[in-house]
């Protein structure tokens, strides 16, 4: 008999679907690429039992010599990505003791970008992707479990195709596996503290070879946020508050507007005088993404090819990226016992960033300013312009951005090289390998025709990166079963090593219409400089399971590290867990509520050596001269007995399944990272202000929970949800005294002390505004004789005003809840994303609400229910008296705002055209689809989006918005065709 195997989800055909015949297991078979199969049944009436592994398995009766069978296999929760990647191997889903979450391509490909960060936002439960900036080409900030280090690098590990590092492009993704906890992450040793994300890329499916090719085009629009500028009239009656006859101290005010003296200097033409800075600066941008690839296999080889094409230009001014991407997948089975496996990805891009300042007076100038000529032309401002130009400094980013060029460009070549031989029945050897390199070259070029610092020299600054490294793993792996018993695991070695060389030059003199570098003639300035690193590792892993119930796992890895003095290079990382699969046990077998039900739990410690090589050396600089020969200055003390931070990682878990619909996951933790990594004060009379030690602690714990349910599923109607959450708190102890860090910009602070959190911000507490005099108020807190605070008021000296802690950066809880439907071949998915919790100091507003302390600066509309003094006994007054805001704009909490959100991160609708009318132009599918990214966000934030960035710079505070590159909605098409 014949018969074909179609899916539910998409109507299309199941390759390699095992069909047997019930109580005569020597007559199955496999449907072929077309899903089709034949089977050979007993005389009479047999039943067919239709199994694949993320499908519910089905019973079909059926009678001999019968044809044209259709079986329909709908999606099993709870055996989706059934196979998952961690670590060094792959385990079964039912297996892990670990936690562990899996993201298939499916969920991954409802955005659209060149990052699969931005893909994973709202998707993994304790998994925050922040999208600090809406620059071309930018990627988001991630964060896993919370911050657990002051000073080391804390986004997670990336692991491609089982190898540190690597490139790829997200089309070619076939899945993503996070590992969150020590008994899945210890295996990276050193390098996992932040966590890891494991990428595994597109593999051949099936025999035949099956193209792919897709086409997405669209535009992106700024996201202003709550930042809504005032125009011309709306200023020019703003301004008017300006001009009260109000003097502190003296006894004669009215308190009224002068209309007179506000006229003669605010002339009325001015309300005609209405130009749009920020809505000519950005402006709406094509984006485009081209993607072509082809899989198949044959006896003695698998292969995949991908080649992309990534084209997003910036909504401000000259700025866009773009990016080429080609990625080929080989596996060569040489025989029963050696596979090889050659991968190669091959990229490039290019792009135009942008200078800060662009950005920031894009913003603040006025709209009484128009920077085009009658010929339209932007005209050229400075402080000799004998013109009239309102905005502070004489500056018009528009002729700026036209006369300067901030672009970048590079290659970047992996090559991996795996080999797998079977020894024995139960013993493996693996090889995989990574050479790397990469090339980038950066440019800041202003022209001598642009106002500011190099007008009429011009400035030229180029600098060239090149990076080369290669990683190997040789593992020996071992897979046997004794009775009830599998004990599984592996043993080897690993080792790391690259170097980074930087080059690059820059100078002033440049002659008009020239940018290279040998024609700059003044402030020549050569650099270079190389970093070097190693790492060598030894590991290993012992899986024991007995019965499918019982499931033990421990791992051990041994580091060495070349950023710690030779004493002190080797850093041993443990981990231990184990389950108990409950649902395997037969006092739950063929229970009708609960379908699976598993505990989990784990201990074990992951390190960090991630703040930069020599940091235990003496170190001396030899940037300066003394009589025409290099001088050296001493540059750093000795910190001989530097060593690792270690982060000791605790994690409890179930996994619980209900009436086969609804998948469950719940994990509680305690993570605590010890001998911080940190720059230490010293007392002046060592003649350098820190040194680098470890000292203190950061635990972070939490809660997280994760629910993906099939709410309704029929042939012509589904409805399925994915939610989870995840509560975290943050601690600091054992820290050697209170650190108070300040960003060197904007004199903004956070804290860092025993018993406290993170990226707390430490500033006066604003209390508004005095009824009687219009004057800022702040909080002073009255401490006794025992320094314990006992009584608090007001003071609008800013001076006295008590400096205190008054929340952190980091939030409480985040998560993402997203909802799929398909009606017959409509699909619809929705996703969303929300934080809560976390302050954000919108530095934006100490220019755009400054009580005119500078009046030649655009301002932002007054939030409703703002109103500005303008008496004695304006009890109703949330703003201060342009006459009397000494010290308004200081940091205080006037501009710290609660930065929780929610927002709709993503909505796809798609239509699958039917197999019939494919069939019609050789397609096997094809598929058209609407997308819409950053729909709407919902916040309180007053400023830009309130995804604010979460990681510490030179330039940059966690928390801290301050006129951002702005995020961006994007709309696409997108047609996929298969064939």
């Amino acid at each position: 008999m014949t018969g074909r195997v179609m899916s539910l989800a998409d109507n299309l055909p199941v390759a390699g679907v095992s069909v047997a015949v019930k109580d005569h297991p020597g007559n199955g078979a496999m449907t072929d690429v077309n899903g089709n199969f034949s089977v050979t049944v007993p005389a009479g009436k047999s039943t067919l039992i239709v199994s694949f592994v993320g499908y519910t398995t089905q019973q079909v009766d059926v009678t001999a010599g019968q044809t044209g069978v259709q079986v329909t296999l709908a999606a099993d929760v709870q055996q989706l990505n059934d196979v998952v990647v961690v670590g060094y191997s792959s385990k079964k889903q039912s297996e892990l003791t670990s936690a562990v979450t899996v993201v298939s391509s499916n969920k991954l490909k409802d955005v659209t970008a060149n990052n699969v960060g931005t893909m994973l936002q709202g998707k993994v439960a304790g998994l925050q992707v922040v999208n600090s900036s809406g620059a071309p080409g930018s990627t988001p900030e991630i964060r896993l479990r919370g911050v657990s280090s002051v000073n080391a690098n804390q986004n997670p590990l990336f692991v491609v195709d089982g190898i540190i590092g690597g490139n790829y492009d997200p089309n070619d993704v076939e899945s993503v596996t996070v590992l969150k906890d020590a008994a899945s992450t210890a295996l990276y040793g050193s390098q996992a503290n932040a966590g890891v994300i494991i990428v595994t890329t597109k593999k051949a499916k099936q025999g035949q070879t099956k193209f792919e090719a897709k086409v997405s085009a669209g535009f992106r629009t700024a996201d202003f946020g709550k930042m809504n500028l005032m125009n011309s009239n709306e200023l020019y009656d703003y301004q008017k508050e300006f001009y009260r006859d109000y003097i502190v101290g003296a006894s004669d005010n009215t308190y009224k507007i002068d209309l007179n003296k506000f006229y003669a200097e605010r002339p009325l033409t001015l309300r005609n005088q209405d130009y749009d800075w920020a809505g000519e600066s950005f402006k709406a941008a094509p984006m485009y993404n081209f993607y072509l690839s082809a899989a198949g296999r044959t006896e003695k080889n698998d292969y995949y090819v991908g080649l992309s094409y990534y084209n997003e230009k910036g909504t401000f001014l000259n700025t866009k990226y773009e990016r080429v991407n080609l990625r080929a997948n080989s596996t060569y089975h040489f025989s029963k016992k050696l596979d090889i496996t050659n991968n190669i990805n091959i990229s490039g891009s290019q792009g135009k960033s942008y200078d800060y300042m662009d950005v920031y007076y894009s913003f603040l100038n006025m709209p009484w300013d128009n920077p085009y000529d009658t010929n339209g032309n932007p005209i050229y401002v400075d402080g000799n312009s004998t013109f009239k130009w309102w905005s502070r400094d004489k500056i018009n980013p528009i002729h700026t951005v036209n006369n300067s060029d901030h672009s970048y460009k590079g290659f970047d070549l992996n090559y991996d090289l795996g080999i797998n031989y079977r020894i024995t029945s139960w013993l493996t050897f693996a090889s995989t390998n990574r050479i790397a390199a990469a090339f980038n070259k950066g440019v800041n070029f202003v022209s001598p025709l642009a106002a500011g610092t190099y007008h009429g020299t011009g400035y030229l600054d180029e600098l060239n990166t090149l990076n080369y490294g290669i990683v190997s793993n040789q593992l020996f792996k071992f897979d046997f079963r004794l009775g009830d018993h599998a004990i599984s695991g592996f043993a080897g070695a690993a080792f790391e090593g690259g170097q980074t060389e930087y080059s690059g030059a820059s100078g002033k003199g440049l002659p008009e219409g020239l940018r290279v570098l040998n024609v700059v003639s003044s402030n020549q300035l050569v650099n270079g400089y190389l970093d070097k690193a190693f790492l060598q590792s030894l590991l290993s892993q012992v899986n024991y399971n007995y019965k499918e119930k019982y499931f033990l796992s421990a791992s051990l890895r041994y580091d060495g590290s070349s950023s710690f003095a030779p004493s002190k290079q080797y850093g041993t990382f443990p981990s231990v867990s184990g389950a108990w699969l409950l649902s395997n046990e037969d006092f739950l077998a063929d229970n009708n509520i609960i379908s699976n039900l598993k505990l989990r739990a784990s201990y074990g410690v992951t390190g960090t050596q991630d703040i930069g090589a020599s940091r235990y050396l003496g170190l001396y600089s030899l940037t300066t001269q003394y009589n025409s020969v290099v001088g050296a200055v001493p540059y750093q003390l000795e910190s001989p007995n530097l060593t690792w931070e270690s982060k000791h990682q605790v994690n409890l878990g179930a996994d619980i399944g209900l009436f086969k619909r609804v998948n469950l996951t719940v994990d509680v933790y305690r993570n605590n990272t010890k001998n911080l990594l940190l720059q230490v004060s010293q007392p002046l009379s060592v003649g350098f202000e820190t040194k680098w030690e470890n000292a203190g602690n950061v635990i972070n714990k939490g809660i997280e929970v994760g629910i993906n349910s099939t709410n309704i599923q029929n042939k012509n109607f589904e409805w399925s949800t994915d939610f989870s959450i995840n509560f975290n708190s943050n601690k600091l102890y054992g820290l050697p005294s209170s650190i108070v860090k300040t960003s060197g910009t904007w004199s903004i602070s956070q804290i860092y002390r025993n018993g406290g959190n993170l990226y707390e911000f430490y500033m006066p507490k604003w209390l508004g505004v005095d009824a009687q005099t219009g004057a800022p108020v702040w909080e002073k807190v009255v401490y006794d004789s025992e320094g314990k605070a006992v009584a608090s008021e007001k003071t609008s000296d800013y001076a006295q005003a008590t400096i205190q802690e008054v929340g952190s950066a980091l939030p409480k809880f985040q998560g993402g809840f997203n909802n799929s439907f398909r009606y017959k071949n409509l699909n619809l998915r929705v996703s969303t994303y929300f934080n809560y919790g976390n302050k954000v100091y919108s530095n934006n507003l100490t220019f755009m609400m400054n009580d005119g302390h500078e009046p030649y600066y655009n301002q932002i509309k007054l939030p409703d229910g703002a109103k500005v003094w303008s008496g004695p006994g304006d009890t109703q007054a949330t703003e201060p008296s342009p006459q009397n805001s000494s010290n308004s704009t200081a940091t205080s909490t006037r501009y710290l705002r609660d930065g929780s959100y929610f927002t709709i991160r993503n909505i796809a609708l798609s239509y699958t055209l039917p197999k019939a009318w494919a069939k019609r132009i050789n397609m096997d599918g094809i598929s058209v689809g609407l997308t819409a990214d950053n729909v709407a966000t919902f916040s309180n934030f007053l400023g830009q989006d309130p995804q604010t960035t979460i990681q510490p710079s030179t330039y940059a505070m966690p928390g801290v918005s301050d006129f951002k590159y702005p995020n961006n909605r994007q709309y696409l098409l997108t047609v996929n065709f298969n064939f």
